[in-house]
């Protein structure tokens, strides 16, 4: 981080995907600009252009790879300040799988999707 910045402006919510139709079903026909890949080459062009110098990837699947994934692109690129990945808080498990995201210092917590829950009164 350069020293002498007093402040910084993150895109705090950012998702990158190797897109293929099967794994992102939620990007429908509507969805057509989306339907390409959106890796950290591109979000970082786009980035320095606006002035933002950081981000926080946010998980697109609900796997375990791809909180995985997204640690690894966080290693291999700067910029990519934070992730919030996925892990199955139904699993038997669940803490074991924190513990081990835990141990990574980009990890930031993890999000569920409520929206994908039978039982609106799950949470």
């Amino acid at each position: 981080m350069d020293k002498k910045k007093s402040s910084f402006r993150i895109d705090a919510h950012q998702h990158f995907w190797v897109y293929n139709q099967e794994e992102y079903k939620w990007i429908d026909a509507s969805m057509e600009k989306l339907q390409r890949n959106f890796l950290p080459p591109h979000l970082n062009k786009e980035l320095k252009r606006n002035g933002i110098d950081f981000c926080v990837t946010v998980q697109a699947r609900q796997t375990l790879q791809e909180t995985k994934w997204l640690l690894e692109l966080a290693q291999n690129n700067s910029f990519i300040k934070g992730i919030v990945g996925w892990v199955d808080l139904k699993s038997s498990s669940v803490e074991q799988d924190l513990e081990k995201f835990a141990a990574y210092k980009k990890f930031k917590g993890v999000r569920h999707l409520l929206q994908d829950e039978d039982d609106d009164r799950y949470m």
